[in-house]
């Protein structure tokens, strides 16, 4: 059963859980049903200009001619591709427009980022992308004329989408301004209202991906125009996985390096990267195969040993299988390029055995077409990122979304059974009890609003105590290692590289903050028990209450917390390069001017580390209590009824516990209990 299907059926299961509990249940469910509904992870393929971003894309959506690729650059703005959009709109296009102060915000927002990766080019572009975003304000007043005030902060909404349409809106045009006077061309519509266009969001039906996904075509990130790099980059914290899209010819350049080392810096997770256009390569598998491992070691040499997978393959061998256009296309050299990668081969062998056993003959081009679109490489591409999505962002959201449909189910199904044994022909007396119960609840729940505020303030002493044991440590191992252990910094040896080794500041800063999220979790699971015993204790007093394992607090969420060092990962982005000559004139100032600079940078990686911990561990704990309160009101209003539940009361017991079976053992064919427990097991470790 595919992530859409599980999707869709928890969506079912949890609207007829809804009809079925008590109010704050419900409340509990409704937040359920609507994550479920909003799940639309997006993938966002990012590089160079003339890498082959948009004919990859095409190849990867399985539609050859959307994207245009014989325009550069052909991306101007954000395009956002959304396949089974949550909305249920399966065709037309949405584009927003910049207003003044979204310009502004793109100005200052990509400040930040320099700041980041500051170096010598980068001095001046805060000038000029202010020139840039000047010039677009007056090409579109051009183009625009008097409509241009209008459309500021608007947006179009098209029910159908032309090529055409897509290039008015997303695509570089002319310059009004390069047009001369006396001229009597017209202006091209092509790129008439891109310089205004903010983002661009297209609408298609799922197609042939297993769960609602947005593909997004980014701006190159070297870009001419600084201004669209900068869209580029200020996106990237916005997609949930990242294809990084690199060109054969050059993979891994200066400009390619700094995008890897910003997107470790922001912590954006899951990527993969893809050398494109290897068909253009002299020697075809033997010259790719040199090519990836060369990225391969540069990676893991520029980001500190991180795992990153490549792939390798040719967007223009997808066009051909889309197409059946062979401009370009060397079937010899496809066919090399299959024998030399064996498990490329036998796919390929094993497609061509089913297309012969069809009905019909097979001809001779749709042989040629499948074997390009094998070697193209985007088969893989499609398989790794929906995969990594599954195992990962989806597949996560659905996990922790059945486990509190099942626990609800488990708990109500229970409850339902000693409802039954206890009702036997008689109806239970409720109203008699329901303001005493009420008050019960509610006392409860005061107790647990308290409790958790006492479990904040500790957690924050720790946390607190935390951030100075780190700052100490950074500034007494970067001290270490920028002025070195004899007091001879390695930054002034003749010839010195300016690559210092921080591991063992990096290894203590992980032991720091895995020892003091190991005391706040053993705290916080103390308080939990302490709060789950009280709240049996009471429930032991309902009529008819048997005491079960749903009946108890699920921890689990805080049990199996571990603390996320991704931060620890990113890349120390000071500029340390200097001449020999320059460091000869002031060795004291530029030794302890380097020192301070990294101390700054660690001491925002010790920050971040410790804000993220705490941030998770509240959710955590949040999430845990939420359901609690959830389950203790089901028992309370299962067990004594309330003065206005007269409607419920004439429910046939058996009829509602008919139906909660029914939904768990529902639930049990969307995620079994073996994939359950491999799930668990998992998380723990």
């Amino acid at each position: 059963m595919n992530s859409d299907v599980n999707r869709r059926e928890l969506i079912r299961i949890a609207q007829e859980m809804h009809d079925v509990t008590n109010d704050e249940t419900r409340l509990f469910i409704s937040r359920i049903q609507q994550d479920l509904s909003n799940l639309k992870p997006g993938v966002a393929f990012v590089g160079q200009i003339k890498a082959g971003k948009s004919r990859l894309i095409n190849g990867f959506i399985g539609r050859a001619e959307f994207l245009p690729s014989d325009v550069n650059p052909w991306t101007t703005v954000i395009t956002d591709m959304h396949f089974g959009h949550p909305s249920g709109r399966q065709k037309g296009a949405e584009f927003h427009f910049f207003d003044n102060a979204q310009w502004q915000e793109l100005i200052a927002e990509g400040e930040e980022l320099r700041k980041m990766f500051s170096d010598e080019e980068d001095s001046y572009k805060r000038e000029m992308i202010e020139e840039q975003v000047d010039a677009m304000k007056n090409r579109a007043r051009l183009r625009l004329g008097e409509s241009y005030e209008d459309l500021l902060g608007q947006s179009h909404n098209l029910e159908d989408l032309s090529t055409d349409d897509l290039m008015r809106y997303v695509c570089a045009g002319d310059d009004p301004g390069d047009m001369g006077c006396d001229t009597d061309e017209p202006l091209s519509d092509r790129g008439m209202y891109s310089d205004v266009t903010r983002k661009a969001e297209v609408y298609f039906e799922l197609g042939h991906f297993p769960f609602p996904l947005t593909v997004t075509d980014t701006p190159g990130v070297n870009d001419p125009l600084l201004i669209r790099e900068e869209i580029s980059r200020q996106y990237l914290k916005q997609a949930d996985f990242f294809v990084v899209v690199l060109s054969a010819h050059q993979a891994l350049s200066r400009a390619d390096l700094k995008l890897f080392r910003l997107m470790q810096a922001l912590e954006l997770g899951q990527l993969v990267v893809f050398i494109n256009r290897v068909d253009e390569l002299n020697n075809g598998a033997e010259d790719a195969t040199k090519v990836k491992t060369d990225v391969e070691q540069g990676l893991k040499k520029a980001l500190g040993g991180a795992k990153i997978e490549v792939l390798t393959g040719s967007a223009q061998w997808a066009h051909y299988a889309l197409t059946g256009d062979e401009s370009g296309v060397d079937h010899d050299q496809v066919l090399s390029w299959l024998r030399a990668n064996p498990a490329l081969m036998q796919k390929y062998l094993d497609g061509v055995k089913d297309m012969k056993q069809g009905d019909g003959p097979v001809s001779r081009e749709a042989i040629l077409r499948f074997a390009a679109m094998v070697a193209s490489g985007l088969p893989e591409l499609r398989s790794h990122v929906t995969g990594a999505l599954t195992e990962g962002t989806c597949g996560e959201q659905l996990q922790m979304a059945w486990q509190h449909l099942n626990s609800f189910a488990q708990g109500e199904l229970e409850r339902s059974e000693a409802r039954l044994r206890a009702l036997g022909h008689e109806p239970i007396e409720g109203a008699a009890v329901s303001d005493s119960n009420n008050e019960t609840f509610n006392s409860l729940r005061s107790t647990i609003a308290e409790t958790s505020e006492d479990m904040i303030r500790d957690m924050d002493e720790i946390f607190a105590n935390l951030r100075g044991v780190m700052d100490d440590t950074v500034t007494e191992l970067v001290s270490s290692v920028v002025r070195g252990p004899d007091g001879k910094s390695p930054l002034l040896a003749h010839g010195a590289a300016t690559e210092l080794d921080f591991t063992a500041l990096r290894e203590r800063m992980r032991e720091l903050i895995q020892d003091a999220t190991q005391v706040v979790r053993q705290r916080l699971l103390n308080e939990l028990y302490s709060i789950d015993m009280q709240s049996n204790a009471v429930l032991q007093t309902l009529p008819g209450w048997q005491e079960s394992e749903s009946g108890r607090m699920n921890t689990s969420a805080v049990r199996w917390y571990r603390p996320d060092t991704a931060a620890l990962g990113r890349g120390i982005t000071v500029e340390l390069r200097m001449s020999w000559l320059s460091r000869l004139f002031s060795k004291s100032s530029y030794v302890t001017r380097a020192e301070q600079l990294v101390t700054e940078e660690f001491e925002m990686i010790g920050d971040d580390l410790v804000d993220t911990a705490r941030t998770d561990i509240i959710e955590r704990m949040e999430t845990v209590l939420s359901h609690h309160q959830a389950l203790l009101a089901g028992h309370f209003s299962n067990e004594t009824g309330s003065e206005d539940d007269g409607a419920e009361a004439k429910v046939n017991p058996q009829v509602a516990f008919d139906q909660l079976r029914r939904i768990a053992d529902e639930l049990n064919v969307v995620f079994g209990a073996k994939d359950t427990d491999d799930r668990q097991a998992e998380a723990a470790e």
